[in-house]
């Protein structure tokens, strides 16, 4: 009987207008974010990394040292735009109703699953 009472207390994705399809959404901010940040990070790393083979002598170095300088220019570009992706996260629920449903349902579980932890704690 106990049992029941805790999975009672789980958000149902259709109480969120979801349906089982929309759960399968990859997007999410942390996810968007990782992945900008590691394009970022190489497509940068790569591209200072031509130009500095291109302009010093001996090319190698060139490319070692514009590879480190492009990969901490693309760490901070990336870093910067998962900070971005977070705070517009809001925005974009707003903007795309079937994610900003799914925003909710996700914060629902999350909260249900700590209360569930505290609960089994207590």
């Amino acid at each position: 009987m106990v049992e029941e009472a805790t999975e009672a207390a789980r958000p149902v994705p259709e109480d969120y207008g979801l349906e089982a399809g929309d759960l399968r959404l990859w997007y999410s901010p942390g996810r968007a974010g990782v992945i900008l940040m590691v394009a970022a990070t190489l497509g940068l790393a790569v591209e200072r990394a031509f130009d500095g083979a291109a302009h010093t002598l001996p090319q190698w170095l060139g490319a070692v040292v514009g590879f480190f300088y492009g990969a901490l220019l693309g760490g901070f570009v990336g870093l910067g735009a998962m900070v971005l992706l977070i705070w517009c996260d809001p925005l974009f629920g707003r903007v795309w109703p079937t994610y900003g449903r799914l925003r909710r349902y996700r914060e629902a579980l999350a909260e249900a699953r700590a209360a569930e932890r505290h609960h089994h704690h207590a």
